[in-house]
């Protein structure tokens, strides 16, 4: 098995190499208090992560360039369920509680706070906006869902969700409102990434998805879409190019411009693979 990885992961890089415009390197590694890090936010000049399930409601805010704790800043009202990814607007931070790894999660659930809360105070409180699959029809529990979630992008009145299948190894999205209450996702398009998506960022200048993920054999890859329309996130272009950074649990995404991201990745001890920051940048 060895062996079949070490080919595997030299045959994806050379592909990379030769069709991607995409180029990424690990900068920096995530302090231990954040280990589990599922998400990732670029704001106000620092980067914003969080935990994911069972660990406490709070978010981290760290230093751009030594990935070092700055401050932490507690949500009074919500649970760390399972925690996966975060975004924003113009005057709010969404995070988003819906791993739903067993499938029968009946409480999805996103956070919705004030951006000027949270640089004011160290205990905010959070809106929820609650929504459901409108196509899951059973919450019999099972392992390896493909109602799963770990990425989240705003954009416009929207918030959107992509999913993570375990079984069909591809992403369906969903589009839900920003405003707190409970509603029915509506299905906005899908793809088959061949892996598993687990980061979004939407980046409003350049008009731009990026989703990262990894595949079964744990090398991660980015797909950018572009042209999307709301009523069908993939109508557009969507090119997906292995990323050669090595194995890697990458989890979030976020820009810092238009041609720059910073892409969070997870703990995983069976790889030896500490939680890092990885910088990808888009070649003009």
């Amino acid at each position: 098995m060895k062996f079949k990885l070490v080919i595997l992961y030299t045959s994806a890089v050379l592909i990379g190499a030769i069709c991607s415009q995409l180029t990424s390197k690990l900068v920096g590694a995530l302090p231990e208090v954040v280990s589990e890090s599922s998400g990732l936010l670029f704001y106000n000049d620092e980067l914003i992560t969080h935990n994911d399930s069972g660990n406490t409601p709070t978010l981290y805010f760290l230093d751009k360039n030594t990935f070092k704790v700055k401050r932490k800043v507690v949500i009074a009202n919500a649970k760390n369920i399972d925690w996966e990814d975060i975004t924003q607007d113009q005057h709010f931070i969404y995070v988003a509680d819906f791993g739903n790894f067993n499938g029968d999660r009946k409480d999805l659930c996103i956070y919705k706070i004030s951006k000027k809360d949270i640089y004011t105070k160290d205990k905010v409180t959070a809106e929820k906006i609650y929504y459901s699959y409108p196509d899951q029809d059973s919450f019999t529990r099972t392992t390896r869902s493909d109602f799963d979630a770990e990425a989240l992008f705003s954009k416009g009145d929207n918030l959107f969700v992509l999913t993570k299948q375990w079984q069909g190894k591809g992403t369906s999205a969903y589009k839900i409102p920003k405003k707190q209450g409970t509603y029915k996702a509506v299905s906005v398009g899908s793809y088959k990434t061949n892996g598993m998506v687990t980061g979004a960022n939407y980046n409003s200048k350049t008009d731009k998805v990026v989703l990262v993920g990894y595949n079964m054999f744990m090398l991660p890859f980015a797909v950018e879409v572009t042209g999307l329309t709301t009523a069908n996130l993939f109508s557009g272009s969507v090119k997906k190019t292995p990323l050669d950074i090595g194995f890697a649990q990458v989890e979030g995404i976020t820009n810092l411009d238009n041609n720059t991201y910073y892409i969070s990745s997870e703990s995983f001890l069976k790889l030896g693979a500490s939680a890092s920051v990885f910088k990808l940048t888009v070649n003009k």
